[in-house]
């Protein structure tokens, strides 16, 4: 496995989007549900499709052999085990509303293995990457390793949930009663994962999350010294509910909680 070729490719993306986006950024945003229950409401815009369209093109220039998985298009089937997983706009909600936390989310997996991930978030001006070892934040032109926290007592730590799904209420109220207290259910997307990553978030707990949601964090997070499982403590890669943590005590003891939720 080539990471430095694959580093040097997601390190170059973010200017390559960023300029993609400037020059679309006057279009209508055009929006549709794609749910098929009508209470509920999840968005997807033509600036979905338009990043997702530009990513495959970029992808399929430097790795025409490897796979590719977004949220949007069809999957193109991988010939040698790596598979390049695109979620578009992370926040499309955020996004449609114009708030600037939405992000662009690209992960490579090797055997179904997550090796390596780009968080870009255009209006904040700053992107999180990983290579081989390490985890990085891009922001005014500097370079920053990422360090996850070292907070070990749950009663200090922030933890904060994010739940989906018509039984998110039942799953909040038996968390907050394992817990002792209740969960901090701000709703940043992707950008909570990276904040962890850079040390000023202990934990998450999400639910319902699918591939495309968590593939591209999972290195940083790890790379970053911290973990990403799903609730049972088996690899996250293919979604669902998920627990990241900033250390191995804290992911322990929320593996703990979690049992039986």
């Amino acid at each position: 496995m080539d990471y430095i070729k694959i580093f040097k490719f997601l390190k170059s993306l973010p200017n390559k989007i960023n300029s993609f986006y400037k020059k679309n950024s006057n279009k209508k945003i055009i929006i549709a549900n794609k749910s098929l229950n009508e209470k509920d409401f999840n968005p997807v815009t033509n600036f979905d499709k338009k990043f997702e369209r530009y990513f495959r093109s970029l992808i399929l220039k430097k790795f025409p052999k490897d796979g590719i998985s977004g949220e949007e298009f069809k999957e193109k089937i991988s010939r040698n085990k790596f598979k390049w997983v695109i979620d578009p706009i992370d926040g499309t909600k955020i996004f449609v509303a114009g708030g600037p936390t939405w992000s662009n989310l690209i992960g490579l997996t090797y055997r179904k293995k997550s090796v390596a991930g780009l968080a870009n978030f255009p209006e904040l001006n700053k992107f999180y990457v990983n290579n081989q070892k390490k985890s990085f934040l891009f922001k005014k032109k500097i370079f920053k390793k990422l360090k996850t926290s070292k907070t070990y007592n749950l009663k200090k730590a922030k933890i904060i949930g994010s739940f989906h799904g018509s039984s998110r209420f039942k799953i909040e109220k038996k968390i907050n009663k394992k817990l002792g207290f209740k969960l901090n259910l701000t709703k940043l997307d992707a950008l909570s994962f990276c904040l962890l990553a850079e040390g000023k978030i202990d934990a998450i707990l999400e639910s319902n999350l699918k591939s495309y949601d968590i593939v591209p964090l999972i290195p940083i997070v790890k790379n970053a010294g911290g973990l990403i499982t799903n609730w049972k403590n088996k690899p996250a890669e293919e979604g669902g509910n998920i627990l990241a943590s900033a250390n191995k005590k804290i992911h322990k003891r929320l593996i703990k909680l979690l049992k039986n939720i």
